[in-house]
């Protein structure tokens, strides 16, 4: 027999087994369209529990009026390989959505998600404000007692009566029914994250404790705001320290004030508190803020300097002195009164 006899035989046999599959597919394609999606005009929010089953997220599925056929979802989904690739989370399933979608937003994890942004130097009431801005349905007040007690803490190793410093600024993309120990949880887990990623390949240029590198920063996060400046800020303040002098951070006595002011009176420099790093030598008990990336990166390497001041240029950048002598004639040349940084 020649082989394009050979072929033909070959092609007559295959063709029914292709026009079976064709049949199959095109069978399949209209009861997955016209049987299993309803004509919804409103998108669905759904959530899909941890450990949900694939017969349980069909039920619900249904329930909700995603889908018309549990069975028909269950039997497709089981075609593809992906009965047990389907996740929990929180969906909105916009109108319309073919089933063959639905499978896809399930088994990729694209649920509705919620963000919002933390920027460096903010409080925990001001980090609190800005989650809530965002997830409304979060308990403010419920947020900051979590925020101010040990509970959380010390569920992270942290050991701190606080979570002031650790509710790192970045931006979170999270579900909208998230709850409020969950927020707090996922952004101390990124200070984790990211403390963990300045130490592990270098070794840190002083003996400060995870704790006490918090609190500086916080300081640095407040006083700078050129990145390339917060290594000699940091020598600044840790060449006073180690003299055993004050720190002398306006950005402390601000946050005693509880308010912003421009220029700091003399006065002001009196207010009575620990945080008072004019009054107190050594760093206050706490941090002031909830620092970021560099300024925790400034305290852990700082700049090698002889640096015992700076002062502010009022674009930004500050004049920065080893002595008090050099320290004042910058302070007549850039401001006019007031005790300056």
């Amino acid at each position: 027999m020649s082989k394009s006899k050979q072929k033909e035989k070959i092609g007559q046999r295959l063709w029914p087994l292709f026009l079976l599959f064709f049949l199959t597919n095109t069978f399949f394609l209209f009861f997955f369209y016209f049987t299993l999606s309803p004509g919804r005009s409103e998108a669905v929010r759904l959530h899909v529990p941890t450990g949900s089953s694939l017969q349980e997220i069909s039920d619900l599925l249904v329930e909700k009026g995603v889908i018309k056929s549990g069975f028909g979802f269950q039997l497709m989904t089981k075609l593809r390989g992906l009965g047990k690739g389907l996740r929990a989370g929180d969906y909105a399933i916009p109108p319309r959505t073919s089933p063959w979608k639905v499978i896809s937003l399930l088994t990729t994890g694209q649920g509705e998600m919620v963000h919002f942004t933390v920027p460096e130097g903010l409080t925990d009431r001001q980090v609190i404000d800005r989650v809530t801005s965002a997830l409304e349905h979060l308990n403010s007040e419920k947020l900051l007692r979590l925020a101010r007690n040990d509970s959380l803490s010390s569920e992270f190793g942290i050991g701190t009566p606080s979570l002031m410093g650790y509710m790192f600024p970045d931006t979170y993309f999270v579900p909208p029914t998230i709850d409020e120990a969950s927020v707090l949880r996922l952004m101390v887990e990124r200070f984790l994250q990211v403390h963990g990623e300045l130490v592990r390949d270098n070794e840190p240029q002083n003996g400060f404790s995870r704790h006490e590198t918090v609190i500086l920063a916080s300081i640095i996060e407040k006083e700078a705001v050129l990145d390339s400046e917060r290594p000699l800020i940091s020598s600044v303040f840790l060449n006073r320290l180690e003299l055993g002098r004050p720190l002398e951070s306006c950005a402390t006595v601000l946050f005693v004030l509880g308010k912003h002011k421009s220029r700091l009176l003399y006065r002001d420099l009196g207010v009575n508190s620990p945080y008072n790093t004019y009054l107190h030598r050594g760093l206050p008990p706490g941090p002031i803020c909830n620092p970021g990336r560099a300024s925790l990166a400034a305290v852990l390497y700082p700049s090698d300097t002889g640096y015992l001041y700076f002062v502010a240029r009022g674009d930004g950048s500050h004049e920065f002195s080893r002595s008090f002598t050099d320290h004042n004639r910058a302070k007549r040349h850039y401001q006019r009164s007031g005790p300056g940084g």
